[in-house]
């Protein structure tokens, strides 16, 4: 039986229906192609503010309340978010109304009415300004990691945008945004739970058949950024906080290249779960952290692979001289026990996501939306594929000096900065500070 249908409407609406008749609830997700990396500096967080937007009524719906009380009446509560790529809206709900949710979603993304501007922009600035301190200074690592590491790139935009942006947007701004990137050839509908998928076809068809309209907006191409060879570039902020907290990364060359799936392996291998390298070598031998964590955030054509802590100042050295040993190591081939743990949890995890719609209608919505889709069979194909070579090729390929980052804020000491910049050095042969 394959894993889900596909349907295109003549306006280029694209809709993706999961059929899972054993689940008891549905999962309806809209994808617009629109996200930070299509923003220009002056328009830095202009997507993630039409988000917001859309939610302050619409031509049937007058207000927000109203929004959320007629998604409620079908079982569900509805919400969005927005990345670098994409922004997307979904909502659970009982399978006996999923057709009123595609026709409430349909209402929510063609009719909205622009209305409560200063309301939502008071909103979206106290969201914006939980990243600064009390002095003004941006603390938020991965703000200050996507800077550094992408530069002049729109991917180096914080998603919320920044203070400056957000006061300055004015209603012609969002409904522009909205003519050219709302599109009926720049969404994909995605449908996961107890459903007929012809029913939905065609309640898809009613409800979203009629908009018109094409798309004017393209996301800004990724060049790569020369750089001096071997050298790791840092960023220090100093904050109040009781604590540091430390951003260790890499540039990483996207989801298509020959390296990514090594990389969503070693992700596992260092730093998912409390068995993986980094929680038992910091936490359980060392004591040095609560928790810490790798991710990978990959693009259609580059990529960020990090890892993430928080440690008291005075253990701000020796976290960083275990990560660069656990770096180094990761270089190394993995032993074949340690291999079959990884390769069992992450095929695990697949088949665990069959009952689960939301993370269904993601995947199928979003492979779509991203031109990058992988069923849950391809993904369990190439889990299986996994051996200790592609891991080190990834590792030795991307993980290195020329290629790392450095993010640290917090009240760290000029003494232990010192210290710090001296290892970076020792495994590069050069350092570029920031402050």
């Amino acid at each position: 039986m394959e894993e889900y249908q596909k349907f295109t409407y003549e306006n280029g609406v694209r809709l993706l229906v999961a059929q899972s008749a054993h689940l008891h609830s549905v999962e309806v997700v809209c994808y617009v192609g629109v996200g930070s990396r299509y923003e220009r500096a002056d328009q830095a967080g202009l997507s993630h503010f039409l988000e917001h937007m859309m939610f302050r009524g619409n031509a049937r719906y007058a207000t927000g309340p109203q929004i959320e009380q007629a998604f409620e009446a079908i079982g569900g509560s509805v919400n969005a978010a927005t990345d670098a790529e994409t922004t997307s809206y979904y909502a659970s709900v009982h399978p006996d109304f999923v057709d009123e949710a595609i026709d409430l979603f349909a209402v929510l993304l063609q009719t909205p009415r622009f209305e409560g501007l200063e309301t939502e922009r008071s909103i979206v600035l106290e969201e914006a300004l939980s990243d600064f301190n009390e002095h003004g200074d941006d603390v938020c690592p991965d703000n200050l990691m996507g800077r550094m590491m992408w530069r002049e790139h729109s991917l180096a935009l914080p998603v919320i945008g920044f203070p400056q942006t957000i006061r300055q947007f004015r209603l012609a701004d969002l409904r522009d945004w909205h003519h050219k990137h709302y599109t009926p050839d720049n969404l994909v509908i995605s449908v996961a739970g107890p459903v007929d998928p012809q029913q939905i076809a065609a309640t898809v068809g009613k409800a979203w058949g009629q908009w018109q309209g094409c798309c004017h907006g393209a996301a800004l191409p990724y060049r790569e950024i020369d750089q001096p060879e071997a050298t790791v570039r840092t960023c220090w902020v100093r904050d109040s906080d009781s604590q540091i907290s430390l951003q260790l990364a890499w540039r990483t060359d996207g989801r298509q290249s020959a390296t990514s799936l090594g990389l969503r392996a070693l992700r596992h291998l260092l730093g998912d779960g409390g068995a993986c390298r980094l929680m038992q070598s910091l936490r359980e031998e060392a004591g040095l952290t609560y928790s810490v964590d790798a991710s990978l955030e990959e693009y259609a054509e580059c990529g960020c692979f990090s890892i993430d802590l928080a440690t008291e100042p005075e253990k701000l050295i020796p976290v960083v001289k275990i990560l660069l040993e656990e770096v180094e190591r990761a270089r190394q081939l993995v032993a074949d026990d340690e291999l079959q743990r990884v390769v069992r949890t992450g095929l695990y995890r697949l088949h665990f996501s069959r009952d689960n719609v939301e993370e269904l209608a993601s995947r199928y919505g979003w492979g779509e939306i991203s031109n990058d889709m992988h069923t849950l069979s391809d993904d369990a194909k190439e889990w299986q594929q996994v051996n200790p070579a592609m891991i080190q090729q990834a590792a030795q390929q991307c993980l290195t000096p020329q290629r790392m980052f450095f993010v640290c804020v917090g009240p760290w000491r000029q003494e232990d900065r010192n210290v710090v910049e001296a290892l970076l050095q020792s495994v590069s042969g050069d350092t570029d500070g920031l402050v």
